[in-house]
């Protein structure tokens, strides 16, 4: 698999949780109360989880639960099933729940006929609070949606983040989790006081809070003919990280994207890729009449790159792109297809049967992972995904 981005990300600043456990209870109670007054009623939680309980359950995952979150283990197990569950319509789990969760979600997300390697894990907002991953050990999954996503309280965070902020992950979270707060004691913070503001709206027994916290992942806004698309506020949106562009003609626009990492650009033409140098783009993909990759190798974050192109390309500049893992040249036509064999960090590569041959001939290929064989130049139709037939343990046959 592509190497994970947040294994390379810098620990918190600070290791101090943002979570007060005492104030946490106090609003847990206060939270009760509040939705018993409005519902006419008050659901009964389940017995508290032992100090046992929440000591072996640390033990199996590895990590200390934060503070808060453990005050409120305390109090109940979980919401045991409640018509209105505790964590903004969202399932609090038991301990025994916690340790045992399925994540087929994830294998699915990370087969290779849904191909990862062009797929971008984003930072979220505040940049660099959460480590760019779909998912990780120090990531404890806490509430459920029961639609495959989850609350998680984060124990592993990123440099500018604290342990026990919450994050949101899942099936609808791959192309990155989402921060949602500093710590379950803010999330409960920000519960009652909605509540307290009468923001919220009854359906037969349900209560549905309106508590302004984060709910699906933000859109990536995307680019067409170097226009940006609007979000629904009708305002380009401030951070723009994936990018798609069709018909360019030069790539003055990527001024205004200085945190691109996922940019895909189409052209009939040849358009000057100067600018491609100082951005962080870690997917590239080109689809133009000829392509420099001269600009685009100065960056060092590059990833992953995918060239199609009519006249030849020189693949020689990718000589200097310290952390080059996947290259798809099976829609280009190569000046010099044994540049490949110096790509030491290349560990996926796509290509034509007749490209394949050429490089068997050669010898000396990077120890590759992945190699995908067409049988004939590809057509470039979106959607991406592939039909692959698999091989494993051996290289792939030049003659099948």
């Amino acid at each position: 698999m592509p190497p994970d981005r947040g294994d390379e990300q810098e620990g918190p600043e600070s290791a101090v949780p943002a979570g007060d456990p005492d104030e946490a209870v106090r609003l847990f109670h206060h939270y009760r109360r509040l939705m018993a007054q409005i519902l006419g009623y008050e659901e009964e939680l389940p017995e508290p989880a032992s100090e046992e309980d929440l000591s072996a359950v640390e033990e199996e995952l590895g990590v200390a639960l934060p503070p808060d979150l453990r005050a409120l283990y305390g109090i109940a197990d979980g919401d045991g099933g409640l018509v209105n569950p505790l964590f903004d319509r969202q399932e609090w789990l038991p301990l025994a729940e916690i340790g045992d969760l399925d994540d087929e979600w994830l294998e699915i997300a990370q087969e290779w006929q849904r191909e990862p390697w062009r797929r971008t894990v984003f930072d979220t907002q505040p940049p660099n609070t959460v480590r760019r991953s779909p998912l990780r050990p120090g990531w404890i999954r806490f509430a459920f949606d029961t639609g495959g996503n989850w609350l998680a309280v984060d124990m592993d965070p990123g440099p500018n983040g604290r342990p026990g902020q919450v994050i949101a992950v899942g099936v609808d979270y791959t192309e990155g989790p989402t921060y949602v707060t500093d710590s379950v004691t803010t999330f409960l913070r920000r519960l009652v006081e909605a509540l307290e503001r009468g923001d919220h709206r009854r359906h037969d027994k349900s209560l549905w809070i309106d508590a302004d916290l984060p709910d699906l992942p933000g859109e990536h806004t995307g680019y067409s003919d170097g226009r940006p698309s609007l979000t629904r506020a009708g305002q380009a949106g401030p951070r723009v990280q994936e990018v798609r562009v069709s018909a360019v003609e030069d790539c003055a626009f990527l001024a205004a994207v200085p945190d691109v990492c996922s940019l895909v650009l189409s052209s009939k033409g040849s358009p000057d890729l100067t600018p491609l140098g100082d951005r962080p783009v870690e997917y590239l993909e080109l689809d133009v009449e000829s392509a420099d990759l001269t600009a685009p190798a100065r960056n060092r974050e590059l990833r992953s790159l995918s060239v199609t192109c009519a006249r030849p390309v020189e693949l020689a500049p990718l000589r200097a792109v310290p952390n080059l893992w996947a290259l798809d040249i099976a829609a280009a036509s190569v000046a010099d297809i044994a540049t490949v064999t110096e790509l030491n960090g290349l560990r996926y590569l796509e290509v034509t049967q007749e490209q394949w041959r050429e490089l068997s001939e050669l010898g000396g290929l990077p120890p590759l992972a992945v190699v995908g064989v067409h049988p004939h130049r590809p057509e470039r139709d979106r959607p991406v995904p592939t039909s692959w037939v698999t091989t494993d343990g051996k290289p792939p046959s030049s003659t099948a």
